[in-house]
């Protein structure tokens, strides 16, 4: 029975924990509930749809007991009572045909039923894939606004199984769980009233026996609910681990890795399993425990109705019609165990979705925030004035990344960064673009904070080029422009000019139209990167941003990329984060970070004349790119 232990809040926070996910600490299901019925709500003329299918369809159900009852104390009792029980006799004709016509009628009916079944698979189906394509749009787009600090704390595929699983697992809810539910309880209400009408006394005996019923569901509400969240979370760290093993696949096979990584994705394909399990096992229970209620209420209306009958108090075809009528009426309450099912499952993956949904990017543009001072049609002046005023940061409270750096860069001209690794060159970039803030300081462009600016007008006046510049699966042309409306022809004609990218365009077979592998795998480094110059060129930035791309390539690729380097950050401000010492030494300014602080600053001669950590990593790098002597 290990399936059956409830577990503590505590143990289902420290499981959160592991999984990486937040914990819910018992969100009601009426929040849930009236959050979504909110999402639904635009599209309330597809539900209304829905619930007049659903309410032909009811009137349809009720017309097939009240046919038979009609039957069988119409002509059938008639033929009955007029000859006996021993026999019909011939001249039954007149019965016979009464007969064939309610079997006529319930036919008609029952060929109604079929259409209006077909509508309503039909329509529930379409009306929850349209609210839930427009909730996928949603988060996808929240997501996408997320600042890379909350990026830089969950996997990728978790956001991938909220973005697709999770929020495809609500498309139940809207189609067999939260519609079909409300109209049940209409139902309900309906026949309990028909159900008085009929035999008042049969109807009691069932009302009574009711609560039973809605207890045994109510009973395992809580460890569904459970279940299903871990079922979820699993799913999540699962898939996180499953992507993260196919990004990296070249290093398992190099480094033979094939036998661990096989160990822990079955380590957590065994969790999954388990906690499907404990799922299957609450089921289990459940619906053998609904069918032993249902059998009992069943029971009971037969044993009551029985003495009924043969006293003379209830006809025949009145019993038929109230049985098939509680039928009716448990089927809804005996199937709230399927709707819970589904309901907890739609009602774990909704807490997931709603919890990215209310999470806030850190990084935002303010009430207010500026696009004009020169950032007009997101684009800025061509002269950007750049500060960094006592910046320090750091990812991890205690870690200090960069302790009060304060610089400039003027404009039109080029700031190279140079240091060791973990000195703190990316940080630069990365507060400058605005992934993050600053834990201390500010961040000016032409006087004014970055945080008072528009982001993505912000954004939107950077040339970006790194050492890994990452291209999409698509067209090369769609890799250029990037649907920028800002991106003309004239302008990608151009930049492929400037940045020598034609000649690798030349190269393709259908050059512009070429299909790009994803990450750019069929495209040599040294391309990628011309390719990446091209396209911060094609959207005119005032403001570039350069991780030098010429650390890994060839000595024929490293000149066209610099002669197409200098085309980009001509007259331009730039930030340039420099690995190799002789590709800056015309930059107007040099900045030499070394454990977060900012300990030299000046041109290429002036700090060789320094002596400083310059001069040493200048002397270094210089040394082991020398002949060797022999």
């Amino acid at each position: 029975m290990k399936y059956w232990k409830r577990r503590s809040a505590a143990d289902k926070q420290r499981e959160n924990a592991e999984l990486g996910e937040e914990f819910v600490a018992g969100a009601w299901d009426t929040q849930i509930v009236g959050r979504l019925v909110r999402l639904a709500m635009p599209h309330r003329r597809l539900f209304l749809g829905t619930f007049a299918v659903l309410a032909v369809l009811f009137v349809l159900e009720l017309a097939g007991p009240w046919i038979i009852r009609s039957a069988i104390d119409g002509p059938v009792a008639d033929a009955i009572t007029a000859r006996g029980l021993d026999s019909i006799p011939f001249d039954s004709k007149p019965y016979i045909n009464g007969l064939l016509v309610w079997v006529l009628v319930y036919v008609i009916c029952s060929l109604m039923t079929v259409a209006m079944r077909y509508l309503e698979v039909a329509h529930l189906t379409k009306t929850g894939q349209v609210v839930v394509a427009d909730l996928r749009s949603r988060v996808f787009s929240h997501i996408q606004s997320m600042d890379l600090a909350w990026f830089d704390k969950r996997p990728t595929g978790s956001l991938v199984t909220r973005v697709t699983s999770d929020v495809e697992n609500l498309n139940e809810m809207f189609t067999s769980g939260l519609v079909t539910l409300a109209f049940d309880l209409v139902r309900i209400a309906f026949l309990l009233v028909i159900l008085f009408t009929l035999h008042a006394k049969l109807a009691f005996v069932v009302l009574l026996l009711m609560p039973i019923l809605i207890g045994v569901s109510l009973a395992f509400r809580g460890g569904a609910r459970d279940a299903h969240r871990t079922v979820r979370g699993r799913l999540s760290k699962l898939n996180g681990y499953l992507q993260e093993v196919l990004s990296g696949i070249r290093v398992v096979q190099v480094f033979r890795q094939e036998h661990k990584v096989s160990q822990r994705f079955g380590g957590l394909l065994n969790q999954y399993l388990t906690a499907n399990l404990r799922t299957i096992f609450l089921f289990a229970l459940f619906f053998p425990a609904l069918d032993l209620v249902v059998n009992g209420i069943q029971g009971a209306t037969v044993w009551v109705a029985g003495a009924d009958i043969s006293s003379g108090e209830l006809r025949i075809g009145v019993f038929f019609q109230f049985w098939f009528y509680v039928t009716m009426l448990l089927n809804p309450v005996r199937e709230l165990g399927e709707r819970y099912n589904v309901l907890q499952s739609a009602f774990a993956s909704a807490e997931r979705v709603f919890q990215v949904l209310d999470t806030k990017p850190s990084v935002e543009s303010s009430m207010g925030a500026s696009t004009g001072n020169g950032l007009v049609n997101g684009k800025a002046p061509a002269g950007n004035h750049v500060r960094f005023e006592g910046v320090s940061f750091d990812y991890l409270d205690g870690v200090p990344v960069l302790e009060d750096v304060s610089f400039e860069m003027k404009p039109g001209e080029t700031t190279a960064v140079v240091g060791a690794t973990g000195a703190g060159k990316s940080t630069l970039v990365n507060l400058l673009l605005r992934f993050y803030d600053p834990k201390a300081g500010r961040i000016t462009v032409d006087g004014r904070d970055l945080r008072d600016w528009d982001l993505k007008a912000l954004r939107r006046c950077f040339g970006i080029v790194l050492q890994e510049d990452f291209l999409f699966a698509g067209t090369v042309r769609e890799n250029l422009d990037l649907g920028r409306e800002d991106v003309t022809e004239e302008s990608l004609e151009l930049a492929l000019e400037a940045s020598r990218a034609e000649l690798v365009i030349d190269a393709l077979p259908d050059g512009l139209a070429s299909s790009v592998a994803e990450r750019g795998a069929t495209l040599s480094t040294g391309e990628r990167q011309l390719l990446a110059i091209a396209r911060a060129l094609a959207g005119q930035p005032s403001l570039v941003v350069l991780d030098e791309a010429t650390a890994s390539v060839d000595s024929g690729t490293e000149a066209q990329i610099e002669e197409a380097t200098g085309n980009l950050l001509g007259g331009r401000t730039a930030l340039v984060i420099a690995h190799r010492l002789s590709t800056v030494r015309n930059a107007d300014q040099i900045l030499v970070m070394h454990h977060g602080k900012l300990r030299e600053r000046g041109t290429h001669d002036e700090l060789l004349a320094k002596h400083g950590i310059y001069a040493k990593l200048y002397r270094l790098q210089f040394a082991e790119h020398s002949p060797a002597r022999t």
